[in-house]
C-alpha cells in the first residue's frame, strides 16, 4: 500500500479568496478614480469576460511585463466605459498592485487548522495554481509561506492546470513519485482531473455541498487527513 506524503493544494477557492469580492474592489477603486459603478454588475462582467478568456489557460509562460499587459486589457473589457475614467492606466495601476496584498483576500476559516494539522502529521506540502507571478507575494502576506516547500503559479511554469506539465513541475520541485501525492482542489476539470489524469489523488473540495456524483469530495480540508486514510 503506497502512503501519501505529499499535498498540493490549489490556491484561489481552496485556501483563500477574494475580499470582499472581486467587483467590490474594482468598484471601489473605480470611485477612487471618479468612476461609479455598481459592484455587482462589475462582478458579472469579469465572470463572463474570465469564461470567454478560460482564465489564464491562454497565458502560457510570462514575464510580469507580459502579465501587466494581458490584465490591462481584461480590465479593459470588464470595463465598458473606459473612456469615464480621467486616468484609466493609474486606476489599472492601483487596482492590479491592490491584489498582490493580502488586504484583497481572506483565508477560509479551514485553511489554517488544516495545515497545521498536515505538517503536525508529518505531511510535506506544496501550491499548485492557475495564477501570475503575484501569487508568490500573496502567499507571503497571508502568513502561509512556512507552511509549503514549493508554490507553483501556471505563469511561472508555463502551463495551467489541468495539463500535466504544471503537475510535474511540482513532482520534480518535490522531489517526489506522483503515487504518493494528492491535491486538493474546487475545480472538477482543473484540480480534480487534472490531478487524476497526471496520476495524483484528486480530492475535490465542495464547501457549498452542490452534491458532485462521483467525486471524492469533501466539505473542509480539515477532512483531507481521513480521504488519504
Amino acid at each position: 500500500m503506497q502512503k501519501t506524503k505529499v499535498v498540493f493544494f490549489d490556491a484561489g477557492g481552496t485556501l483563500f479568496r477574494p475580499w470582499p469580492s472581486v467587483g467590490e474592489v474594482y468598484a471601489r477603486t473605480a470611485l477612487k478614480h471618479g468612476v461609479n459603478v455598481d459592484a455587482s454588475i462589475v462582478e458579472k462582467a469579469f465572470h463572463e469576460k474570465w469564461h470567454l478568456r478560460n482564465g489564464l489557460g491562454g497565458l502560457g509562460q510570462t514575464s510580469e511585463k507580459i502579465e501587466r499587459q494581458w490584465w490591462y486589457s481584461f480590465v479593459q473589457e470588464v470595463f465598458h466605459n473606459v473612456s469615464a475614467f480621467d486616468n484609466f492606466h493609474a486606476f489599472f495601476i492601483e487596482l492590479y498592485d491592490l491584489f498582490a496584498q493580502a488586504q484583497c483576500w481572506r483565508l477560509f476559516d479551514d485553511t489554517l487548522p488544516a495545515l497545521n494539522h498536515l505538517k503536525a502529521k508529518g505531511y510535506r506540502l506544496g501550491i499548485i495554481s492557475n495564477w501570475d507571478h503575484r501569487l508568490f507575494s500573496i502567499v507571503k502576506e497571508l502568513g502561509l509561506t512556512a507552511y509549503f516547500e514549493t508554490v507553483i503559479a501556471s505563469a511561472a511554469v508555463g502551463c495551467s492546470k489541468p495539463g500535466l506539465k504544471i503537475f510535474e513541475a511540482a513532482l520534480t520541485a518535490m522531489n517526489v513519485a506522483r503515487e504518493h501525492c494528492a491535491h486538493v482542489g474546487d475545480s472538477i476539470s482543473d484540480d480534480y482531473e487534472g490531478a487524476r489524469q497526471s496520476g495524483l489523488i484528486p480530492i475535490l473540495i465542495d464547501r457549498s455541498a452542490r452534491a458532485y456524483n462521483g467525486y471524492t469530495r469533501m466539505n473542509s480540508l480539515t477532512e483531507v487527513e481521513r480521504f488519504l486514510a
